[in-house]
């Protein structure tokens, strides 16, 4: 019986290392499309080229899952027991769970807004993105042709422009392997805006596909 199980968990540490793995959503920093409770199917990224940049790299409107800049990487026997801990738990906790803060987390779910070379800028809490060569500021939407509804900042009575928090950001030009990454919920996300750009030996993987709630089964929008 034992070795049955010792099996059963190596080929799952094998295939979700390799092929696909689920997550929850913990936070509501992806609503309304996907509330906390969502759950996914993920493709780890594995192939990378020497110089440790990732051969397949996210696109703008990617939903992927990657690790902020203040969190230090966990060894290699911590994400095993990570992985395993959400098997059995059914993936209701990981060990960011265990964090002081909800902030914390060692991984996080959130949207790649701009990738290398982009300039970013944010009015009114929506991204606009004019890419390496181009003349011209489109949004976010136009941009990755993807559609999703956001929560915008709102903001007090008689706030004004030269206040902090008003929802905009100036423009940013990304540098190499830097991604701009924002989560839906403007008003409750802690992403890019706050600690800046990540790089690829932060991303973990790519959502693909989401089966909880049924009201956003499919594809990622």
């Amino acid at each position: 019986m034992l070795k049955r199980v010792l099996v059963i968990l190596l080929g799952y540490l094998l295939f979700t290392s390799f092929f696909v793995e689920t997550w929850k959503l913990e936070t509501d920093s992806m609503s309304p499309g996907y509330p906390a409770g969502s759950r996914f199917f993920v493709r780890p990224y594995l192939i990378r080229t020497r110089g440790g940049t990732l051969k397949f790299p996210p696109s703008r409107g990617d939903f992927i899952i990657f690790r902020p800049p203040y969190m230090e990487m966990q060894p290699w026997y911590l994400r095993i027991l990570d992985s395993l801990l959400r098997l059995v738990t059914f993936q209701t906790l990981m060990l960011g769970s265990f964090s002081r803060e909800e902030w914390e987390n060692n991984l996080m779910l959130k949207r790649v807004i701009a990738v290398p070379g982009d300039t970013i800028r944010i009015e009114k809490s929506v991204a606009y993105i004019k890419g390496m060569g181009e003349d011209f500021f489109v949004s976010e939407f136009e941009v990755s042709k993807k559609a999703y509804d956001l929560v915008l900042e709102v903001l007090p009575r008689g706030w004004t422009l030269d206040m902090q928090l008003f929802g905009d950001m100036n423009s940013v030009v990304l540098g190499e392997d830097e991604y701009f990454i924002l989560g839906d919920n403007r008003a409750g996300s802690n992403d890019s805006r706050y600690w800046g750009t990540v790089t690829s030996d932060n991303l973990y993987g790519q959502v693909l596909f989401s089966y909880w709630p049924p009201s956003s089964f499919g594809k990622i929008r």
